[in-house]
């Protein structure tokens, strides 16, 4: 029986997931989708923590970064502490939200009040509902979201057998990848949350994927919020 549960770390590619540190937009509830967004000062500091906090528990042999600024600078910034520099690759670029990306939610009711009234009530479905997520205009689809996830862990498991790499990316990234792995749905509510600068590891070995850990926070001292559903 034990060989059913031994795991030969050269067989393993481990993926570490880092969201990008807090952001304006970040800080006041609002969309950010593809709109370059820069750091604020709190998220550099985040970043500067999660880069120390990796650099004591991980030999890391590579770093990826979306393309997104506020991603790219927390890579850079982890970079320095881990002594590498990120490998921009647009799989990890954030979902496209379409038309609600960068507005607040009056901007969308005076622009859009019928997507509004929809996105209301998305936000109250139950956890078990079949509901799925009204269609934005412009808004990433699903299938397209789906194929550029399964790319990345393509890439890394071809190139990084037996090592372990980080990749700075969004939060509806890391989202739909623990959605995926967990045998959800992309068109409906994605039941995970990862703070700005959390950490979350995903284990893969011969084409299984483990959620080893999620929403690692401690390096950040800061107070766990309370969450609800959002658009992704």
């Amino acid at each position: 029986m034990l060989d059913l549960l031994e795991v030969t770390p050269a067989e393993v590619t481990r993926l570490i997931l880092v969201r990008h540190g807090r952001t304006a937009h970040n800080a006041q509830g609002r969309i950010q989708g593809r709109a370059e967004i820069p750091l604020d000062a709190q998220g550099r500091e985040q970043a500067q923590r999660a880069g120390e906090w990796l650099r004591k528990q991980y030999v890391i042999h590579a770093l990826y970064a979306s393309p997104l600024s506020r991603a790219y600078e927390t890579a850079t910034i982890i970079g320095d502490a881990i002594a590498l520099s990120p490998l921009v690759t647009t799989d990890l670029i954030e979902f496209d939200f379409g038309i609600v990306s960068d507005r607040d939610a009056e901007e969308l009711a005076q622009l859009e009040p019928a997507l509004y009234q929809e996105l209301r009530e998305w936000l109250t479905v139950t956890w078990d509902s079949p509901m799925i997520r009204p269609r934005i205009p412009g808004m990433e689809d699903e299938a397209a979201f789906r194929a550029r996830i399964v790319a990345f862990w393509d890439t890394i498991q071809q190139a990084h057998r037996g090592q372990t790499v980080a990749a700075v990316t969004h939060g509806g990234v890391i989202k739909g990848m623990l959605t995926l792995i967990a045998g959800g749905d992309l068109r409906r509510h994605m039941p995970f949350w990862a703070d700005n600068a959390s950490i979350s590891v995903i284990d893969f070995h011969k084409g299984g994927a483990t959620i080893c850990l999620f929403n690692e926070r401690s390096h950040l001292g800061e107070p766990l919020k309370h969450r609800r559903y959002i658009i992704l």
